[in-house]
């Protein structure tokens, strides 16, 4: 059972995504197979018939475990020796039963992952009065999606007592079918599982961009060189609905060094602005890009109650490839990572006119082939940086939990500054937590203590983060903060206290949060912070 906190993640995460009854789900994913000759001809075979009866009397792991191996030996054929039904007992003993089926390939060695339809079983048919029950459902595919973090979709089936339920999961929520009474139709369970087999890899959701070799994982972006996906992720989200991107590091050979990223993401607008950034920044090397199918097109002859966001899926490799920012190898690194990443900010504000505006751990890298004229740090994930020739006359909130800017936190327009300030908050987490290993702040703070001010900087109350920030930012406060630096990072506080002063100078006996615009100013800002990196790195050198 997942916690409270994940039930409400989920909760959050699938309001307004989900939909019931969805019109035209049977004819677009099992009329054409269930009308198939082999398939009417297989039902009516005495076996078929009997495991079509046999499934409501399900009350033991052994006799479900039984019923599948019978399914897969009358439905699945020699050449597809590769599929298999696998259960997992997810009950209590002395409850109901209840268990998680998955229709998986033999290979789980293969890159894009062994699931390829999950269903749950569930002996009992009550349901809780709230949605704990689907949600937990949603946990298990959860599972799934990050196992398996680039698949277009996801086929999933809910059993519960004699009632079943098919549904689908992507980037924009989940919708099922009607509800079918097996006691009515017995049979409707089999044709479906039989149904699944019988997809293709592109009907069961996986992604066929990624062809295989052996063992071997790539891409290719027209008639260029196959690009080598390495299985270990560089990148992955936690969660079903949004963005999803996925990031594997790549190379041009299987054995190859690895020295390029490739990212599959799922974006809302029509079109890619990240290529349009990282054409016009030239921050790092675009290698290829594509677009590959939207969320309109996989639903495409459903008929939805409402609009859904529709999401398109799109792969861009770049490089260089880096290692991410917390895994700097000193703090003399970290910093001149730092020094750097002002600089990258500024050429993209001053020299590419666009804002990055999610500047996060999570963001940021250090390039694993470095010369002496190379940048230690890199900004990477534009997905959210605007062209500031083309902004909308209202912009949504962005950014990461714990690293926002508290003139964005009160909902003001997003300024250059506020990249800065955000690569400040970097350095305090960094300096605070001393976490080498996580890039997100809610994970860093499970290893601070309650006390922690940090604690109050990740919520989705955010006009309240907003005057928490302001408050630990204040002279006052922001001692505070300087008291809670691990020791790694003590003799960091001189460095913390300068780059304090220049990101919130005390005017009419307030802190500055706002913008200076005038070209000097911007100027000025940039070159203190980089400067001040700079020196405090050269002081840990000597």
């Amino acid at each position: 059972m997942p916690s409270s906190a994940a039930l409400e993640s989920l909760r959050g995460e699938f309001r307004g995504n989900v939909f019931r009854d969805v019109d035209g789900f049977l004819a677009k994913y099992f009329e054409h197979k269930l009308s198939s000759a082999t398939l009417q001809h297989m039902m009516q075979a005495e076996a078929v018939s009997k495991l079509s009866v046999d499934v409501i009397g399900l009350d033991h792991f052994d006799a479900l475990e039984e019923w599948l191996t019978t399914l897969q030996s009358l439905f699945i054929s020699p050449d597809q020796t590769n599929l298999r039904f696998r259960s997992q007992q997810i009950s209590k003993p002395g409850f109901p039963l209840s268990a998680s089926i998955y229709l998986e390939t033999v290979d789980v060695q293969a890159i894009t992952g062994s699931t390829r339809v999950l269903g749950e079983y569930h002996q009992a048919s009550a349901m809780t009065d709230d949605d704990s029950d689907f949600l937990c459902f949603c946990a298990h595919v959860g599972q799934v999606f990050n196992a398996q973090s680039a698949r277009r979709f996801l086929h999933a089936f809910l059993i519960r007592g004699t009632t079943l339920e098919l549904w689908v999961f992507d980037r924009s929520g989940a919708y099922s079918s009607e509800k079918f009474d097996l006691a009515q139709k017995p049979g409707r369970l089999v044709q479906t599982l039989a149904g699944y087999i019988m997809m293709s890899d592109e009907e069961a959701g996986l992604n066929t961009f990624v062809k295989h070799l052996g063992s071997d994982g790539f891409v290719t972006f027209g008639q260029r060189d196959k690009l080598y996906l390495r299985p270990k992720l560089i990148a992955a989200p936690d969660y079903i609905v949004g963005l999803g991107t996925t990031c594997y590091a790549a190379s041009q050979s299987t054995t190859g060094e690895p020295g390029m990223v490739v990212k599959f993401s799922w974006r809302e607008g029509p079109t890619h602005a990240e290529i349009q950034q990282l054409e016009r920044a030239r921050v790092i090397q675009l290698l290829g890009d594509e677009d590959l199918v939207s969320v309109a097109d996989l639903r495409h002859g459903l008929r939805f109650p409402q609009p859904f966001v529709n999401r398109t899926l799109s792969c861009v490799a770049t490089a260089p490839l880096g290692r991410p920012i917390q895994k700097f190898t000193s703090i003399t690194e970290l910093l001149e990572v730092l020094r750097d990443l002002v600089k990258a900010l500024r050429s993209l504000y001053v020299d590419g006119r666009i804002l990055h505006r999610d500047i996060a751990i999570k963001n940021l890298i250090i390039p694993t082939q470095h010369s002496t004229d190379s940048p230690r740090g890199v900004l990477i994930d534009f997905d959210q940086a605007p062209d500031l020739d083309n902004v909308r006359a209202v912009e949504p909130l962005v950014g990461s939990d714990g690293f926002m800017a508290v003139g964005i936190l009160s909902g003001r327009p997003h300024t250059y500054r506020h990249d800065l300030e955000s690569l400040f908050y970097v350095l305090l987490w960094f300096a605070i937590g001393n976490d080498r290993e996580n890039a997100e702040a809610n994970d860093i703070l499970e290893g601070l203590p309650k006390t922690s001010r940090l604690w109050k900087w990740c919520s989705m109350d955010f006009a309240g983060i907003g005057r928490d920030k302001a408050t630990d930012m204040s002279p006052e406060g922001f001692l505070g903060i300087l008291d809670e630096f691990s020791a790694d990072f003590a003799p960091l506080r001189g460095l913390a206290k300068e780059l304090h002063a220049l990101l919130f100078p005390v005017r009419d006996g307030k802190i500055f949060t706002g913008t200076e615009t005038e070209q000097a100013a911007v100027e000025r800002l940039y070159s203190n912070m980089a400067d001040a990196f700079n020196r405090s790195a050269l002081v840990l050198l000597n």
